[in-house]
């Protein structure tokens, strides 16, 4: 009898996975039509994992009910993304608004146009990232200067962003951001990585793009350095005129050769991260350089990108 009970038990769990598992799949590509899933290990601060979940829930409720979840949005607007100064918006692909939680007066407007104080057009190139760099930025990351409602001035946003499909075949994207967002890692891998297939593509010529700060190639005032094998610049955000240097034999606060180092790296894989000790103020602080290998006119080149580190974990 003790068998035969246990072996009821196993059937009727069996049967609950087995329901569980065909109701999974009936509702999830309603729930996430036209939307990608969100794969939060790539991010070091809480703040970054909670808006990415939360502007993925709400793609998902556009996908599924349209305009119908605009009205939801306005209802309870932090039960979406619920950090200070977060709100959603979506456009479709021309830069029409369709709702914007934050700037309400936007809605029915065409964007397209607006720019930054650097020249940065926020529709033009949400659109290009989700269009032609899904793969690389899948959660349609850009960072521009914004001024957060009841503000004066503007500060650095990052948002994301995805693209969906709404039930009546409109293609929208559903996006939201951080004031004053703090530098993720993931943010900068983006740029080089995106910059390397630009330079593979359009070969010299792409430098002139990574070097216009309009572009999506600068990022909380960082730039893209451009390197050949030997650690001589050829293109340097850190100064505006041609000023010939080599980056090999830059030496850190440690004496380390950081640049050398990431070079060494390349020879066994196309990305590698590099730790150097750096002078901020009165005060010896660790920065990260983010480079791969690329290739520029048949010739072998290094990317390269200069980012600060994750803060201790206790503060993410």
């Amino acid at each position: 009898m003790k068998g035969k009970k246990a072996g009821g038990i196993r059937l009727a769990v069996t049967g609950l996975v087995l329901l569980l598992i065909l109701v999974a799949v009936a509702v999830l590509p309603r729930w996430g039509r036209g939307v990608s899933s969100a794969d939060l290990s790539r991010y070091d601060y809480r703040a970054t994992r909670a808006l990415v979940a939360g502007t993925l829930r709400a793609a998902g409720a556009v996908a599924r009910d349209g305009e119908g979840a605009f009205a939801r949005f306005r209802e309870s607007p932090d039960d979406w993304v619920g950090l200070d100064s977060a709100y959603l918006y979506v456009y479709d692909l021309e830069g029409n608004n369709l709702y914007h939680g934050g700037y309400p007066q936007f809605v029915g407007k065409n964007l397209q146009d607006f720019h930054d104080l650097l020249g940065k057009q926020p529709c033009f190139l949400i659109a290009e990232q989700l269009t032609k760099q899904a793969e690389i930025n899948p959660h349609g990351w850009i960072h521009y200067l914004w001024a957060r409602p009841g503000w004066l001035e503007p500060s650095w946003k990052s948002s994301c962003n995805f693209l969906v499909t709404m039930p009546d075949g409109r293609r929208v994207y559903v996006g939201s951001g951080i004031d004053d967002s703090l530098p993720e890692r993931e943010y900068f891998r983006i740029v080089v990585d995106e910059a390397a297939e630009l330079i593979k593509a359009e070969g010299q010529k792409a430098l002139a793009r990574l070097h216009d700060s309009s572009g999506p190639f600068t990022i909380y005032d960082k730039g893209i350095f451009v390197l050949d094998r030997k650690g001589n610049v050829l293109l340097d955000p850190g100064f505006n005129e041609s000023w010939p240097r080599n980056l090999f034999r830059y030496r850190d606060l440690a004496g380390q050769t950081p640049w050398l180092s990431l070079s060494k790296k390349l020879d066994d894989d196309s990305s590698a991260w590099v730790i150097f000790l750096k002078q901020k103020g009165d005060k010896a602080i660790k920065e990260a350089i983010y480079g791969r290998r690329a290739v520029m006119d048949g010739e072998p080149v290094i990317l390269g990108i200069i980012c600060g580190l994750p803060e201790p974990a206790w503060m993410n």
